[in-house]
């Protein structure tokens, strides 16, 4: 296989499963929790509105029939990584002990298929989509899932492990969480204290009984010995609403310790920090975090960092009086009263689907997390911008995707010049999938999805050949002409054959 050193820089491209994949169905696959969920709450808002769309994932953008077509249209791309969030329940669809032999072949013929067209692999353990088997015996609530996990672990570094040397366990926690068992938002949708508290701490255990696995196939030859594992968590860095007030400057170092220390330490350092057992015990929380576990989590930890930024936020004290401040959308409050989350208007620049757009806090960011963690590698495992590409025309002109994008990449790499050990980008995403927040009508892709062709028919955007040009500069050439870039994209729809399609 065609190995990619980690010191070299990576341009990737990230997608997940349950967004992209398709085939339900087929192959001996059954249902996920995030089947079940959308099944039950289809919702189409009308057309145009920023509103949440909750659509079939049954065919997606049907990568499950796809990937060759996807993998030829990477290589044309020049992606030397490609960020994989898998699916555990195509692997084992009925139980944690049955090997779906078509599932598992699946995945081998992808990965194969991408390294043979010059692509890492970079897969995703687990990204929110519990088995329903697994669901139905409790979940991420029982301790017995650190079994189940265990032995996927084995299967797929066992049979996978050959095809690269970059792997994460979990993507996402917080949100996954705090979304799913603090909400009804997804699913499992528990919104439960007890539940939370049960849930997060076996994901973290989840990610040390991954490391246990992970070092015993570079024992038995399976993993390449200097593979790397990590996790990957969603921080957008807080910002105090004002900087000279110090009741908002206290709210940002708390929101920093809830929404950074608490979900990397258990899996960076071995260790919780002292807020979260308070927490336990002023909220009654029947849950015990025995020493063994604790053990578990420090003989274990992870080797490298994966953050997705897509904005920062703008924090204030809990009791601040906002009345006087203009604002974009509702303010956001959390389970712990300590700092609230807002989205000033003024002088805020906003996606069309109201997400803040602001690189300034990458770097800062970085720096902060490499501070904390010793200097870990890191990469970009999601940044992009959601919008309502106009898709009407020949040519779809996503100039303020490549503006975004551009901001961002120039600040990874200053970063990167200034002494964090980033080791690669992956942008949010390969092509337009289904949004948990958006449906099909959020669009993030560099190649746009046609979901109403019964092939799901696929045609690159202006961000395509400007990221095209990024990637074959090295990062050096983050420069916009629109109309260069429109000329590139007319060679390339024209080259654009019957196997990219």
């Amino acid at each position: 296989m065609k190995k990619i050193k980690n010191r070299e820089f990576i341009f990737s491209c990230s997608t997940n499963a349950f967004q992209i994949e398709g085939g339900r169905n087929l192959g001996g696959r059954t249902d996920s929790i995030w089947d079940e969920f959308t099944k039950r709450n289809f919702k189409i808002p009308p057309v145009g509105s920023a509103e949440r769309e909750i659509n079939s994932i049954e065919i997606a953008a049907d990568f499950f029939h796809k990937y060759k077509t996807d993998a030829n249209i990477m290589k044309n791309l020049g992606l030397n990584g490609f960020i994989y969030n898998m699916d555990w329940t195509r692997i084992f669809p009925k139980n944690s002990t049955y090997i779906n032999p078509e599932g598992l072949k699946w995945h081998i013929d992808m990965f194969e298929t991408m390294v043979n067209n010059g692509i890492k692999p970079i897969p995703i353990i687990f990204h929110w989509d519990t088995p329903m088997w697994a669901e139905i015996q409790g979940g991420w609530e029982n301790p017995s899932i650190l079994d189940w996990f265990r032995n996927y672990c084995k299967v797929i570094f066992k049979y996978l492990g050959r095809y690269t040397d970059m792997w994460f366990v979990n993507d996402e926690n917080s949100t996954f969480t705090l979304s799913a068992y603090l909400s009804d938002y997804m699913p499992p949708a528990k919104n439960n204290p007890t539940a939370f508290a049960k849930a997060i701490h076996h994901l973290n255990l989840s990610a040390a009984i991954a490391k246990q696995e992970f070092d015993i196939a570079k024992k038995e030859g399976y993993l390449d010995k200097d593979a790397l594992l990590g996790i990957d968590h969603d921080w957008s860095p807080a910002i105090p609403l004002d900087p000279k007030d110090v009741n908002d400057l206290k709210a940002v170092e708390d929101y920093n310790e809830w929404f950074l220390d608490f979900w990397l330490d258990p899996n960076l350092k071995g260790t919780y920090p002292e807020f979260f057992y308070k927490w336990i015990e002023e909220n009654n929380i029947d849950f015990k975090i025995k020493e063994s576990d604790m053990d578990l989590l420090k003989n274990n930890t992870l080797d490298f960092v994966g953050w997705n930024y897509y904005r920062p936020c703008f924090v204030s004290s809990f009791d601040k009086d906002l009345s006087n401040i203009k604002l974009k959308k509702k303010t956001e409050t959390f389970f712990v009263k300590k700092f609230k989350v807002l989205f000033p208007e003024n002088g805020v620049r906003y996606t069309d689907w109201n997400w803040i757009i602001d690189p300034s806090m990458l770097e800062p960011g970085a720096k902060i997390i490499s501070k904390k963690y010793d200097n870990k590698p890191m990469m970009i495992v999601e940044n992009g911008l959601g919008d309502f590409d106009n898709k009407s025309e020949d040519m779809i002109i996503d100039e303020k995707r490549i503006e975004f994008l551009k901001e961002h990449i120039e600040a990874v790499l200053k970063a990167k010049e200034n002494g964090v050990n980033f080791i690669g980008y992956s942008m949010w995403t390969y092509c337009d999938i289904f949004s948990p927040s958006g449906g099909y009508r959020k669009d993030y892709g560099l190649v746009s999805v046609d979901f109403n062709s019964p092939i799901r028919e696929r045609k690159p955007k202006l961000s395509y050949v400007w990221y095209k040009k990024v990637i074959a500069s090295n990062g050096k050439d983050l420069s916009i002409n629109i109309d260069e870039l429109k000329k590139q994209l007319e060679e390339e729809l024209i080259q654009w054959d019957l196997f990219k399609k």
